[in-house]
């Protein structure tokens, strides 16, 4: 394009370009009517408090003891491998199991409720008592 056939532009008076004054144009569309009926969003309230934020210092630290339980959880685990494998008694594999799978679960549950003050700690604290639990089922088999 040469600069003789260049054309100016100015705001608004562009082709497709709404104008200010103008309403936005209507919808059209599969999505249209789904958008129309949808319900607008809850206005703000400045007084209304907010969630508590996640601290990370309290992350970090159940972090840390989830890292701990893990190793000692995967060392148990390794034995009771050989006790489930070998000639271990009936209720050793079932209860091993499910005391893994609880201390499992409660591990996750401390960190889905990490912005909470004490509440991670005593769902790390039942998983550590799960993790013990399984040392005596393996100090028993």
């Amino acid at each position: 394009m040469s600069s003789g056939d260049q054309s100016t532009f100015t705001i608004g008076q562009a082709t497709g370009l709404p104008r200010q004054s103008e309403a936005p144009p209507k919808e059209t569309g599969p999505l249209a009517a789904v958008r129309a009926t949808a319900a607008p969003a809850p206005p703000v309230d400045p007084d209304k408090p907010e969630a508590p934020a996640v601290r990370l210092r309290r992350l970090a630290g159940v972090a840390a003891w989830a890292l701990v339980l893990v190793l000692a959880g995967v060392a148990s685990a390794i034995v009771g491998l050989f006790q489930i494998f070998g000639d271990g008694p009936d209720w050793f594999t079932p209860a091993f199991i499910s005391c893994g799978v609880a201390g499992m679960m409660l591990a996750m549950m401390a960190f889905a409720t990490v912005r909470f003050r004490g509440v991670p700690w005593m769902f790390m604290a039942a998983s550590t008592i799960t993790l013990l639990a399984a040392f005596v089922m393996l100090r028993l088999a």
